[in-house]
């Protein structure tokens, strides 16, 4: 079945519209937060490696660049848990007949939290290899797989590979566009927070660094970004709904 994404759009926000609350109390504290203190926590990226720049150069940027994921990658790690926990629970919330509320939609995400981490780091390495060669493929991986964590509230039982198998079962047909829609989802979410980071950045760099404004720019971007994780969840959502009701289950 090919994706109607008039359709789609129309049910996420339906969704946003009937459980606003939930929801924005939810991506605020596993979305919001998580984001907010990458960007207060987290030193700004050194450069990347120039290519045309001389060999030692180059070895002496990338290790510049490799010390700096080492030394931050626990604040990564944290806040990576916390989006894939936010994304089930919203998932568990809106789609797990059993979960009558936000307490049972929670403990239903910490039950299959491990499994959905598992399917992540399964993804994870095609898709940054896919992105890291040609842009496209890594798209196309993740289209492709954007119905995980759906799937895992959905159909109890399955598996981290089952997940990810029923995700490419369900989005046949439908993987350059859904190739589309992730890379507007993650473009969006680079350019709308943008303005915020780059106002930070000038302020650090200025020496200007005021703890209140910066805290406050910052929560401007970290909401930008929130915003865009928070429809990208509820996208997959229904999208997810479309494409099994039409599966038959």
């Amino acid at each position: 079945m090919k994706i109607n994404l008039p359709g789609a759009f129309a049910d996420a926000w339906s969704a946003f519209r009937g459980n606003s609350e939930v929801l924005i109390a939810l991506a605020g504290l596993f979305l919001f937060v998580p984001t907010l203190a990458l960007l207060l926590l987290v030193p700004a990226a050194p450069p990347w490696p120039d290519s045309t720049a001389g060999d030692p150069q180059v070895r002496a940027d990338a290790a510049l660049f490799a010390n700096w994921l080492v030394d931050n990658s626990r604040w990564f790690l944290v806040a990576s848990l916390a989006s894939l926990f936010g994304s089930l629970a919203i998932c568990a919330f809106l789609l797990d007949r059993q979960s009558a509320d936000l307490r049972a939609a929670l403990q239903g995400a910490v039950r299959l939290l491990p499994r959905y981490m598992a399917a992540a780091l399964l993804i994870l390495l095609p898709a940054s290899l896919g992105v890291f060669v040609f842009i496209l493929p890594g798209l196309y991986i993740l289209g492709r797989t954007m119905l995980v964590a759906p799937a895992l509230v959905s159909e109890r039982g399955l598996t981290a590979t089952a997940a990810i198998m029923r995700s490419i079962t369900l989005t046949r047909r439908n993987g350059l566009v859904l190739a589309g829609l992730t890379g507007l989802g993650l473009l969006v979410g680079q350019v709308l927070p943008a303005p915020f980071q780059s106002i930070d950045i000038a302020m650090r760099a200025a020496g200007a660094a005021n703890p209140v404004m910066i805290t406050i720019v910052d929560c401007g971007a970290a909401a930008l970004a929130s915003a865009v994780a928070l429809a990208t969840i509820l996208m997959r959502i229904a999208i997810y709904r479309q494409l099994a009701s039409s599966n038959g289950t």
